[in-house]
């Protein structure tokens, strides 16, 4: 995926009690992305930290104006989110970075919440020009949304057409794996240079992206 973000929320562990209302999330997004998560905020560069094996790099933000923006960089990707007073102090951000441990490699990064954290969410999306809007989770995750009927035999695993939004939107689908599910959101979706493909017949349309899934050839979730 050239181009694509990610999301991870977290809770603290109270022993057997599942309940809580204390909750974190950041985002990912590969390193290259990184000059446009400042250029987004109007940032200036207030402070750098190593930590875990990477940096931690600590920007005032014009854009929102009442808050700093933080990301941890790895070796291939980062970790990022906007921090506000009081709990923007470095030692509240770095805290915040350190509750999950993350795990950097060049096929993605993930977070484990280890004993003190449950990782509730964690997914990625990405963009397909004139198909729309893909968005990867875990298997595991996701499985109480896979459909009690047989799928479409695809080239990557089962294909499903979920029901129609009350939005009025495309109908998404859902492909499910040996490891992973990807739900595709249908829209005309815009190229790498940011125009539209509107030009090209059935762009955005629920039968380009069931084309598009059912040439798949495979989806993976690696933890």
């Amino acid at each position: 995926m050239a181009s694509w973000t990610g999301h991870v929320r977290y809770t603290p562990k109270y022993g057997g009690r599942k309940t809580t209302a204390e909750s974190w999330a950041l985002e990912l997004a590969p390193k290259s992305a990184l000059t446009a998560g400042v250029n987004s905020v109007r940032g200036r560069e207030r402070e750098r930290l190593s930590l875990a094996g990477g940096e931690v790099v600590i920007y005032d933000c014009e854009d929102p104006a009442d808050a700093r923006w933080a990301v941890w960089l790895g070796p291939w990707h980062m970790t990022h989110g906007l921090f506000y007073a009081p709990e923007w102090e470095s030692a509240d951000i770095v805290e915040t970075f350190s509750r999950v441990t993350w795990t950097d490699t060049p096929e993605g990064l993930t977070a484990d919440g280890g004993k003190r954290f449950d990782v509730s969410t964690e997914f990625y999306a990405t963009w397909i020009a004139g198909v729309g809007t893909m968005m990867v989770e875990a298997k595991q995750a996701g499985v109480s949304r896979i459909p009690e009927w047989r799928g479409f035999g695809a080239a990557a695993g089962e294909l499903w057409r979920m029901p129609a939004p009350p939005t009025g939107d495309e109908t998404p689908f859902l492909l499910v794996t040996e490891s992973a599910i990807a739900t595709l959101y249908p829209w005309d979706a815009p190229g790498a240079g940011g125009a539209s493909v509107t030009a090209r017949a059935q762009a955005g349309s629920a039968q380009t992206a069931a084309d598009f899934l059912s040439k798949v050839k495979r989806v993976e979730w690696q933890a």
